[in-house]
């Protein structure tokens, strides 16, 4: 897209948020029940162990010297910071990644917008606790599939709650509110391990050391001593950390956000010591599926919107939004962190191989207004981050992004 057809890309997703409000974005709220893909969920693990064949497929992004192997636990990847220079003002921090394979090792391309700055992603980091409990999970009983497992305990109103893990996740995710609010929810994942603990862990996964995660979301645990057992041997794997945990902030990166995501999403391709510690594929499918049933849209929004229903197929999107108005910075925000993948067929001429396109993204974008209309921030902002997802799949389907 040029600049003038990206402005009516941004004018049309304005029309289309104008009922957004306050802490109610309505693109990024826009809900499951409005996806083509909502049938397909089921079908995201499979369709994310798709490789190149070299025949009747190939990656879209060819893996030149610049892509690397994907970094190890612990290690940070370098980072171009010069190529998202096309992302609008308002993007105030954004790392993507790249995937791609050469002689069957999958390679990946680190951008970057500010991508270390230490910021904050409202709830989009309560993908972490949830990747943390897995991660521990199967550390300790390899074969046990969190799907498989309950949670349980005292709920706030003190009444005894035993439910399943995979239902509590996809009401972090889905804002369905079906158990719990995806708030009390997040706190609640928070309480298996100490801050401290839970911080380092993150710190030693990204390689990131200054980053700092200790907050909560603003209200209190679901249940305050939770514990994770195994639904039919009775097995108690994991328990709740017995001091009471002294809250702060969540100050981490968009460059934290987007490998946790890609380490989820891209399992399967990455050699073991890339991948998510003790991490099995059971679980890792389990959480996938959770995780497509955010109620931010952006990516269907995008694909909808550069006309490629017709030419993709084998999709798979997982996302995790967050947003807030906050009064330490003067301004709204609102953050998407997702993983699209899909294979873009060609249709014209059959005997050309399809393409597979695979990316991970995480943006924050922020708008101020003067004099101050909160209801109006939101709605622009929505807007502006639809626009942009929808530039970046647009730039990685003509591989235009590296």
């Amino acid at each position: 897209m040029d600049i003038g057809s990206r402005d009516q890309v941004y004018n049309k997703y304005l029309q289309a948020s104008v009922k957004g409000v306050e802490n109610k974005p309505s693109l990024l709220y826009l809900g499951l029940k409005t996806s083509p893909y909502k049938n397909e969920i089921e079908n995201y693990p499979s369709r994310l162990t798709q490789k190149p064949d070299y025949k009747s497929l190939i990656p879209c992004t060819k893996a030149d010297a610049t892509f690397k192997p994907y970094p190890l636990v612990g290690q940070l990847p370098e980072i171009d910071e010069q190529n998202l220079n096309f992302l609008h003002e308002d993007i105030k921090e954004a790392c993507i990644c790249i995937g791609s394979f050469s002689e069957g090792e999958f390679k990946a391309k680190w951008l970057g917008r500010n991508a270390l700055s230490n910021q904050e992603f409202w709830s989009s980091t309560k993908i972490i606790p949830i990747l943390n409990i897995l991660s521990r999970l199967n550390t300790k009983a390899p074969s046990t599939n969190i799907d498989n497992c309950n949670i349980r305990g005292t709920d706030q109103q003190g009444t005894k709650v035993d439910v399943p893990v995979i239902d509590l996740i996809r009401d972090v995710i889905s804002y369905d509110n079906k158990i719990a609010t995806s708030n009390s929810l997040g706190a609640m994942f928070k309480r298996f391990v100490p801050q401290e603990d839970l911080e380092n862990w993150l710190k030693n996964i990204t390689g990131n050391k200054e980053l700092i995660f200790r907050g909560r979301y603003g209200e209190k645990p679901f249940i305050e001593q939770p514990e994770i057992f195994e639904q039919t041997t009775g097995q108690v794997i994991i328990t709740a950390d017995t001091k009471s945990p002294e809250w702060q902030s969540n100050t981490i990166s968009a460059y934290d956000l987007n490998r946790m995501i890609s380490m989820l999403g891209w399992h399967h391709y990455l050699p073991q010591a890339s991948r998510l510690p003790g991490a099995q594929w059971h679980s890792i499918a389990s959480i996938i599926k959770a995780m497509g049933t955010d109620p931010a849209r952006l990516a269907d929004l995008a694909i909808q919107e550069l006309d490629l229903q017709s030419e993709i197929y084998s999709t798979a999107i997982i996302s995790k939004l967050g947003n807030g108005a906050t009064k330490l910075r003067d301004r709204t925000e609102e953050v998407y962190t997702a993983l699209v993948q899909f294979v873009k067929g060609s249709f014209k001429n059959l005997e050309q191989p399809a393409k597979l396109i695979t990316l991970s993204m995480t943006l924050r974008g922020a708008k101020v207004l003067q004099p101050r209309d909160l209801n109006r921030e939101v709605v622009e902002l929505d807007a502006r981050m639809a626009a942009e997802v929808t530039e970046i799949l647009s730039r990685a389907v003509r591989t235009k992004l590296v």
